[in-house]
């Protein structure tokens, strides 16, 4: 088995750290908008259902 120079390897660490860096801004990013669209989709569920529960009251008030 022959032995990596130093500098070699020192390049292979150099580029794997660049690549997980990558990686790591990648998923923050990704998971940033995942996190944005289900905060949008709570909105809309909240505003859903307090638009149901004002439907709700103004039906049971206006029953005979």
């Amino acid at each position: 088995m022959s032995v990596a120079p130093p500098s070699d390897v020192a390049v292979r660490v150099l580029r794997l750290e660049q690549q997980l860096d990558s990686y790591q801004r990648l998923h923050a990013e990704e998971l940033e908008q995942i996190r944005q669209a289900i905060a949008e989709l709570k909105e809309l569920v909240l505003g859903l259902a307090q638009k149901e529960s004002s439907d709700s009251v103004k039906e049971s008030n206006s029953a005979p």
